[in-house]
């Protein structure tokens, strides 16, 4: 106690403090954010326009997802491997495809999500989730 009393009274406070913990700790936490930054990010391909217009007009196809699941293609209610047979028929003819979704409101994100894959298995790029209008 002696001690304590008398250091305070002969010597000044000392207002330096050591970084080097501070800067090793700094250091290390920017290695690790430094490795594993470029494991996190993910790159998503999303094809953008070109500034080129085309001449053919794309031909528009209406898809409308049910509540119960029913796909209806252009009026006419189809499965999953009819609307792939025909977005096959459709790409195959050359013309750029235009896929207009309508899900209904309470339809499931699943039968969107298979919607969605057929098209991408089908290389139709031109795809819209149309929302419906409320009434």
């Amino acid at each position: 106690m002696f001690y304590a009393r008398n250091r305070a009274t002969t010597s000044p406070t000392m207002a330096e403090i050591n970084i080097t913990p501070l800067v090793d700790v700094l250091l290390t936490v920017l290695i690790i954010f430094m490795v594993t930054a470029p494991l996190v990010t993910r790159s998503i391909p999303f094809p953008l326009a070109s500034g080129e217009k085309t001449s053919v007009e794309p031909l528009t196809l209406a898809l409308s997802i049910r509540d119960t699941g029913e796909l209806v293609l252009d009026g006419q209610s189809t499965s999953r491997r009819g609307l792939d047979q025909q977005l096959q028929v459709a790409s195959a003819r050359g013309v750029p495809i235009q896929l207009d979704i309508k899900p209904e409101p309470h339809s499931s994100y699943d039968n969107l999500a298979n919607v969605l894959a057929i098209a991408q298995n089908n290389r139709i790029s031109g795809v819209r989730v149309v929302a419906l209008q409320n009434e």
